[in-house]
């Protein structure tokens, strides 16, 4: 009995860490909060996107992706210094 509890508890915290892996992290957690924000500013002034991921709880890729995405629908001489900096 002692042994199948064993193999029961190592079974749900491999599951625990498989789930807790799926989740993607937020990016206030990833690099933190004024990082973040600054990632979430720069979003929100060249996303065309009417709901854009542009949320620290996101992860830090989506929000990049999306400041990427912004930057390219822009013209040249409109978009702001941090769009040339890749």
């Amino acid at each position: 009995m002692l042994k199948q509890l064993a193999i029961a508890a190592l079974l749900l915290t491999g599951l625990a860490d498989a789930a807790s892996a799926a989740v993607p992290r937020a990016c206030s957690r990833e690099i933190g909060r004024r990082p973040a924000a600054v990632l979430v500013r720069r979003c929100r002034d060249v996303s065309p996107a009417t709901h854009p991921p542009c949320n620290a709880l996101n992860p830090c890729a989506l929000i990049r992706d999306e400041i990427a995405r912004g930057c390219s629908l822009l013209d040249a001489g409109d978009r702001p210094g941090y769009c040339h900096r890749r």
